[in-house]
């Protein structure tokens, strides 16, 4: 008796595997229906940038490099928005949409700083494409003293959709939207309507944080602060 119940409890988490792969494929929707919502996501973008460029919107963010730098006044300066397509089933389906826009702020950065934090915050300006300089102060030796660095007041940024067709997923990432980081967020093609547009500005804007109850944290690369 005991072998024939394990034999059947066996079948019956088979049959409940199967049952929730096929329900788990019937929620992914067809591609012409995702490639819709990709085109949609694309012309909403694009009306919202042409209206952004010329606002010159505030962005109510804090863009700080540590060692008491911190980008004063940020707005949105200026975006474009771009688009891929691939072929699938002999149809061309948008699989990428990109927004690339520029964080102006108020004036440059400035200051003199150790030959550690000179390091340390090179490789942060790199690792967000920030555009700086940085000198040796004259009489200082190779290796010690102090080093003044200057960074350009302006912030590359970019929103990015990439669909996944297969899996119905499209991934949102960010990068230098929030914070000068890069995060990526999962949502299920049937989410991406106007209000994730909607959330997503406000988000860009600094205006609330509402996207990140909606998605489903993808990926993060995080940056250490002083």
């Amino acid at each position: 008796m005991t072998g024939n119940s394990s034999f059947l409890d066996a079948l019956r988490d088979e049959y409940e595997t199967v049952q929730r792969s096929l329900h788990e494929a019937d929620d992914v929707e067809a591609f012409n229906v995702i490639d819709a919502r990709m085109r949609k996501s694309f012309r909403w973008l694009e009306k919202a940038v042409t209206y952004l460029n010329d606002l010159k919107s505030p962005i109510n963010r804090r863009f700080d490099l540590g060692y008491g730098l911190a980008f004063e006044s940020p707005r949105f300066g200026r975006g474009v928005v771009g688009q891929h397509a691939r072929n699938i089933r002999g149809f061309s389906a948008l699989d990428e949409v990109n927004l690339y826009y520029e964080i102006a702020a108020a004036a440059p950065l400035s200051a003199q700083v150790s030959s550690v934090e000179a390091e340390i915050l090179k490789a942060r300006l790199e690792a967000a494409n920030l555009r700086f300089t940085l000198r040796r102060i004259e009489g200082t030796s190779a290796g010690t003293g102090r080093f003044a660095i200057s960074v350009t007041p302006a912030i590359p940024a970019a929103v990015a959709f990439n669909a996944d067709y297969r899996t119905g997923v499209i991934t949102v990432t960010l990068v230098n939207v929030d914070r000068l980081d890069r995060i990526s967020l999962a949502f299920k093609s049937s989410s991406i309507r106007e209000s994730v547009l909607d959330d997503i500005a406000k988000f860009v804007l600094g205006k609330d944080s509402a996207l990140l109850k909606t998605a489903q944290l993808a990926g993060i690369r995080g940056q250490p602060h002083a």
